[in-house]
């Protein structure tokens, strides 16, 4: 797995400090590659200076390509040039801003954001209006240090982060705090346990760790941003630009990082029957990565399927227990196995590692990488309650459609065909006729038919992304627990301590 970082400045030192801060969180069978511009600001903090840096990012973002990497990530809070590069690449061109803010918001409630000047703070407040997470944001704080000054006197920095992170958390009720500076790396864990000692804990993302997690999870599982979305530019003359692919390279950290972690995830089927746990541990297996440890699990009483809130409300109950007692047997995270995300907030509530729910990971991240997604449930009747939950999640505005297949999950595993030419139908009409630039299948049980769909959509002329949701769940979760992350507890706080008369839940 080939990873270039675009240091989007012309100041050499920046370059020199981000490749080891990239290389010690990324695993260890990734090779990254940093450089810096040849042409444009010293560093970025005006829509100005984000202007002069767009058209050499261009050039390293194609020059990537060329060179075999697998994807590009532009190491900058303004994301500068990310739409341009997506129209220009087909690999994944991951921006630090958009990945942290909808990290942020499935993480949390609402987030702050500390910024590096006050001139910064609409910026920022454009960014998230951008990604429509503008709701999200509860604001954006500056640590008045300009950005060439931030490594010299990391203490200060730290205190003025301590400060106004704080103020965020008391003052904006913030319940996670973002970086809004790629030059503030490595600072977050020294952040979260200062906040932790005033009584101010909440989850502490650090960009470019979050744009690092998205950008392996998406080469795993082999997704790029949509080329509806991002077309490539019409073919014309372009004076003056891409005349040189070249320039001079940073550096080349191919060396393993220090990553070695095993990871251990518990899958919870929320459903009864142990005949649905041999077919999920199987394709939950070829997901994980080299060192992850997938068990799955079935409840002992709930429904035989959720296709209605009723089930889903029967569901939940077994669904905590199993949650508690992953989390006491040393789980390092947890995913829900159904796309109803059935009982993720409880247990976020319940449990201090991640809980991570498909459909929410995947509605996500179709945000991040289209325009407009389309969900393919499974029956009509369902459909009211997806669009209830995206707008839970706060992607009304990203929705194209929701449509069905009509074919009962009980009977899905019976004729793998004919769903898979159900969805592939389905999807083929979200993209012509809803004008979804993106597809999330609505069902779990439609694990692994990602690349399938995908191929059908092409062979119909309806070439576009589609997500697998179990997939990146199990990418997600890899990634908060390398980088240390879970749900702010400010969110999801611990259930008063009382008795619970027939349920072995109560707070332990």
């Amino acid at each position: 797995m080939k990873i270039r970082v675009i240091v989007p400045v012309t100041t050499k030192e920046f370059v020199a400090v981000t490749g080891p801060q990239y290389v010690a969180a990324a695993r260890p069978e990734a090779e990254i590659s940093v450089v810096g511009l040849d042409r444009g600001p010293a560093s970025l903090e005006s829509d100005y200076e984000d202007a002069l840096a767009v058209p050499d990012i261009l050039a390293k973002v194609r020059a990537a390509e060329e060179e075999g990497m697998d994807a590009v990530i532009i190491d900058c809070m303004a994301d500068p040039g990310l739409s341009p590069a997506r129209e220009l690449v087909s690999i994944p061109v991951v921006g630090p801003a958009q990945t942290a803010m909808h990290l942020a918001a499935i993480l949390a409630h609402r987030f702050s954001v500390l910024t590096v000047l006050e001139r910064d703070v609409p910026l920022i407040h454009h960014l998230a209006g951008r990604y429509g997470l503008e709701d999200s944001l509860a604001s954006a704080r500056p640590v008045n240090i300009p950005v060439l000054e931030l490594d010299k006197d990391r203490e200060r920095l730290l205190e003025a982060l301590v400060e106004q992170s704080a103020r965020a958390v008391t003052e904006d009720g913030a319940h996670a705090i973002i970086f809004g500076c790629t030059g503030m790396k490595g600072l977050a864990q020294q952040l979260e346990q200062a906040l932790a000692e005033r009584g101010c804990a909440v989850p502490v993302i650090d960009p470019s760790l979050a744009a690092l997690k998205l950008a392996e999870g998406l080469v795993d599982v082999g997704l790029a941003h949509s080329k509806r979305t991002y077309p490539p530019p019409p073919p014309k003359e372009v004076i003056g630009y891409f005349q040189e692919t070249g320039g001079e390279y940073g550096s080349l950290y191919s060396h393993p990082g220090e990553l070695r972690k095993r990871v251990q995830i518990r899958v919870i089927v929320p459903v009864v029957g142990d005949h649905w746990v041999a077919p999920a541990q199987e394709a939950y297996g070829r997901v994980g990565r080299s060192g992850t440890e997938i068990s799955v699990v079935a409840i002992d009483r709930g429904p035989a399927s959720i296709e209605s809130v009723r089930d889903e409300a029967l569901a939940i109950p077994a669904v905590l227990s199993t949650v508690r007692a992953a989390e006491a047997e040393g789980m390092d995270a947890v995913v829900l196995d159904c796309m109803a995300d059935p009982g993720l907030d409880p247990a976020r509530e319940l449990a201090s590692i991640p809980v991570v729910g498909p459909a929410q990971t995947a509605m996500h991240l179709a945000a991040m990488l289209a325009h407009r997604f389309s969900v393919i449930n499974v029956l009509e009747q369902g459909i009211p309650r997806v669009y209830r939950q995206i707008g839970r999640y706060g992607l009304a505005g990203k929705v194209a459609s929701v449509r069905a297949i009509n074919i009962p999950v009980l009977e899905m595993s019976k004729d793998r065909e004919r769903v898979l030419q159900a969805v592939i139908e389905e999807s083929a009409r979200a993209v012509r006729e809803d004008g979804a630039h993106i597809i999330v299948p609505g069902c779990t049980e439609m694990i692994g038919m990602a690349p399938a769909v995908r191929e059908g959509l092409a062979e119909r002329g309806c070439e576009v992304p589609v997500i697998d949701p179990p997939a990146v769940a199990v990418k997600l979760a890899e990634g908060l627990v390398d980088v240390g992350l879970a749900h702010s507890k400010r969110t999801y706080p611990l259930p008063p301590d009382k008795e619970i008369v027939g349920y072995e839940l109560s707070r332990t």
